[in-house]
């Protein structure tokens, strides 16, 4: 027996199995039991909400030998049998787009003066109504408006508006609109038990935003999905049917933006373009997301919004501190680029540049910027050359204390957190004032050369180390909680064995350790596959994460908890997670690495000269023998 789409093997056949339209089938049921049924009705409405489902619904229910409650087909009498499978001549079915001529409809009226040959009723099916010519509904309208009474005509159009007005008044008229998304879905769970099929939850969640609201639509994309997965049907393999972009993936791009990391944001763009995604639909799919966060971050909890998270843990997290002018101005750009890139040759390149330059700062600030415009600073020469020499001044003090403090034997901690934080004023108003003026005057110029070179000639043990400090200082980002940083393992020591033979074995078997977490977790597993391992030590397995979001989620409950079941369970040997970002990972080789070679030469240091070292970092001094 040939295979039959799914679309067509669930289709329904009682009015209660019609998902999303409660509003046409009670007032078409009151209709029938009543018998009130009017002579032509005009469905209207997208594609695949169930239009000609409905009338073909109505054709059984008005010629069943045994209706149950007055309407409702019983689907086992010969009537219903018939008509199901398309073999009674009374119901008459005609695609209207492809037999749109009034010849066609003048030799489908002539067998409206026929008597029914089968049933009660003869019924006449005109689907994609709109596509009739003129002189057809012309010769359809005087039979329309006053058929034999055992005539029953149903109109069905994708485009109401296309339908003449003397039609339409001429008909009962049903607006058919999209299903909601959890009628779908539950729709989706039926059919895939009915068929024995394995499919994830939140796949079935994106094939119903994906559908729109329309069933047909949805059960397409599954039938579509079952073949390409054949085992089990996840939001991978549905990504994958739809030709697009993971909704995932989109949150990394938007999370690179936000986050001003234009490399990570172009290695993610290459990943996407090589994999043959269609710059168009990449770009629509990124306006998507953009609506759904703007719809999230003002708290409307409609409009599909509410059901991406059901199949994208990360939504939530990659759009929690983001504001919303920020998300407007980058949907803003991305709407205008949509409309530019029919024209272009290179669409590919234009995506990137337009995201590259939503990277930029300013350009995500500028609605807030233009909303509260700053109060222009004084932009004249004598305040740019006075906020130059009192920068000047306050770094030869700073070195001047450090060079003070070394020799007292106090170390680094004499530069008090006081002189770090009155740098950065000077160093705001200069770059405040600095870009709108002129260069300073040549005499100004030969007098702070002449300072600075003064500066340099003083000898000291790390004068270059301040005012990179004092940077340093006010960039450090703070700690995230739960995540481990490069200081909390500075002292990491090296591998002994054992652990490395560990290690190893871990490495090799991690595919099996991602996968074995899926069966627990698709979350989880979502957040840890980011991660890579590379180090075990003291009973933690140490995995490195390019960007923070991973690193913090993979660490909080119950992700950490069930990463390290499966990991006694696979080794026989308790080990805790341990995430840490790219960044620390960096610093803890470069510690490690230093303690080694200290260990090595045998060097000792002093208590006070460890504390330079820890403040500065081993790059930042150099420790010159007396």
């Amino acid at each position: 027996m040939a295979y039959k789409a799914l679309y067509r093997e669930w289709r329904p056949q009682t009015f209660a199995d019609v998902v999303g339209q409660r509003h046409v089938v009670t007032t078409l049921a009151n209709a029938l039991r009543h018998g009130r049924l009017a002579h032509a009705y005009l469905f209207s409405g997208p594609r695949g909400t169930g239009k000609t489902t409905m009338a073909k619904l109505l054709a059984k229910a008005v010629n069943c030998e045994r209706p149950i409650d007055g309407y409702e087909p019983c689907n086992e009498c010969a009537t219903c049998i018939g008509i199901t499978a398309g073999a009674v001549v009374d119901v008459v079915e005609m695609d209207a787009a492809s037999n749109r001529g009034v010849d066609e409809i003048r030799s489908l009226l002539e067998q409206v003066q026929y008597t029914p040959a089968e049933v009660q009723r003869k019924v006449y099916i005109i689907d994609e109504v709109h596509m009739l010519t003129t002189e057809a509904f012309n010769a359809l309208l005087k039979t329309l408006e006053e058929p034999p009474e055992y005539c029953l005509f149903v109109l069905a159009t994708t485009e109401l508006h296309k339908v003449p007005a003397t039609i339409a008044s001429r008909c009962q008229r049903f607006d058919f609109g999209r299903a909601p998304a959890e009628s779908v879905v539950e729709r989706l769970r039926l059919v895939t038990k009915g068929i024995d099929a394995k499919v994830e939850e939140a796949a079935l969640w994106q094939i119903a935003r994906a559908s729109e609201g329309g069933l047909r639509d949805a059960l397409s994309l599954l039938d579509q999905a079952l073949a390409f997965a054949q085992e089990q049907v996840d939001v991978e393999a549905v990504s994958a049917v739809l030709g697009g972009v993971p909704s995932e993936r989109l949150g990394q791009l938007y999370a690179a933006v936000f986050r001003h990391d234009t490399a990570d944001l172009l290695t993610r763009l290459s990943a996407i373009w090589e994999q043959g995604a269609d710059p168009v639909l990449v770009v629509t799919e990124l306006i998507a997301y953009g609506r759904d966060a703007i719809l999230d971050k003002n708290g409307v909890k409609s409009g599909g919004a509410e059901h991406r998270e059901r199949y994208d843990p990360t939504f939530p997290l990659v759009i929690r501190d983001v504001a919303v002018a920020d998300v407007l101005a980058i949907v803003e750009r991305l709407a205008r680029l949509q409309g530019e890139l029919r024209y272009q040759s290179q669409a590919q390149l234009v995506v990137d540049m337009v995201l590259t330059v939503c990277c930029d700062t300013s350009v995500i600030q500028s609605r807030s910027a233009v909303a509260h415009p700053a109060p222009d600073p004084p932009r004249t020469e004598d305040a740019t050359v006075a906020a130059l020499k009192r920068r000047v001044e306050h770094l030869e003090q700073a070195l001047a204390d450090l060079r003070a403090s070394l020799r007292s034997g106090v170390g680094a901690m004499a530069l008090s957190e006081e002189s770090s934080r009155q740098t950065v004023p000077w160093e705001q108003e200069t770059e405040r004032l600095a870009p709108s003026v002129a260069s300073p005057s040549v005499d100004t110029q030969d007098e702070m050369r002449s300072q600075t070179e003064q500066v340099s000639r003083r000898p000291t043990t790390s004068t270059a180390a301040a005012p990179k400090a004092a940077t340093a200082s006010r960039k450090a980002p703070a700690a995230s909680t739960g995540l481990a940083n490069a200081r909390a393992v500075q002292r990491l020591r090296p591998m002994n064995a054992d652990e490395r033979e560990l290690l190893q074995s871990v490495v090799a078997r991690w595919a099996e350790l991602l996968e074995e977490v899926k069966q627990r977790s698709v979350q989880t597993r979502a957040w840890l596959m980011a991660g890579r391992p590379e180090a075990l030590c003291e009973g933690g397995l140490w995995v490195v994460f390019k960007g923070s979001l991973h690193a913090e989620t993979v660490m909080k409950s119950p992700h950490a908890e069930l990463v390290a079941q499966v990991l006694e369970t696979r080794f026989g040997v308790p080990m805790r997670l341990q995430a840490l970002t790219e960044e620390a990972w960096s610093a803890v080789q470069a510690s490690v690495l230093a303690g080694e070679e200290q260990a090595a030469t045998g060097e000792q240091r002093e208590p006070w000269v460890e504390k330079v070292v820890e403040w500065f970092g081993e790059d930042r001094v150099t420790i010159l023998e007396d």
